[in-house]
């Protein structure tokens, strides 16, 4: 639904990635801390429009990268298509991870939100690095691939930064982590941020996109295409039936 409603305001598609930034900082900013009803609700229902989004900024980034690839197959081999493929695929596995945050709340369902927070927040990181490389073989502007650079270089300290207080609770075993979980908290909040900012890179393909367009055939124009062609195939053989009976 989110697609399509995108291909109908084509001419603003490269606000998305704005759009989809503000929204995630509003949905954090609001709800992130709120564990009780209704703060766990509308956090889950923020969150899951945030994966929406997220998938929605993937997919169309793969159909703009995909359309640059043919028109440029001098310079680009197949490797960089099945690249951009896996690049999809790490995205809208990555907005799954996101939904499962949003689904199955920590206090709960922690397992399941443990493993969709991995996805998440894992996932993305192989996706920035693809990106990154693809904006590179394509030689788009360099603000945006200096975007990208830098926020995946800060992305990967912040990860770092966040795993390292649950190695110490792991390792210490110390029944006082209140300090260290504070700091998981904020380095969490930051790496979600940051993991969204890498979508303002996508605005300078998104303003070059001008049709966006979902294609629909019914099962009648099938058949209807299928007697076309058989009826085509027939005539033939027919005239040269006639012309040996002559």
């Amino acid at each position: 639904m989110l697609f399509a409603a995108s291909c109908s305001f084509c001419s603003l598609i490269y606000l998305l990635p704005i759009v989809t930034n503000v929204w995630i900082w509003i949905s954090f900013g609001t709800t992130y801390t709120g564990v009780d009803e209704p703060e766990s609700g509308i956090f889950s229902f923020l969150i899951t429009v945030s994966a929406i989004m997220l998938a929605v900024n993937a997919e169309i980034r793969f159909l703009f990268i995909r359309e640059r690839i043919q028109r440029n197959r001098a310079n680009c081999s197949n490797r960089w298509q099945i690249a951009n493929i896996i690049g999809l695929v790490v995205g809208i596995l990555s907005s799954i991870g996101l939904l499962m945050v949003a689904c199955f709340q920590v206090d709960t369902m922690f397992p399941p939100h443990i493993v969709g927070a991995a996805v998440a927040f894992i996932l993305p990181l192989i996706y920035m690095f693809l990106q990154t490389a693809l904006t590179r073989k394509l030689k788009r502007a360099r603000w945006e691939w200096l975007w990208q650079c830098i926020n995946s270089v800060v992305t990967c300290i912040i990860f770092v930064i966040f795993i390292v207080p649950f190695v110490y609770i792991k390792v210490e075993k110390k029944e006082d982590f209140k300090d260290v979980l504070l700091l998981a908290k904020i380095t969490e909040l930051l790496l979600a941020l940051s993991l969204y900012a890498f979508l303002i890179s996508f605005m300078g393909c998104f303003k070059e996109i001008r049709v966006l367009t979902i294609n629909v055939q019914l099962v009648e124009d099938n058949h209807w295409y299928q007697d076309e062609e058989n009826r085509q195939q027939q005539v033939p053989l027919t005239l040269l039936k006639d012309t040996q009976t002559i």
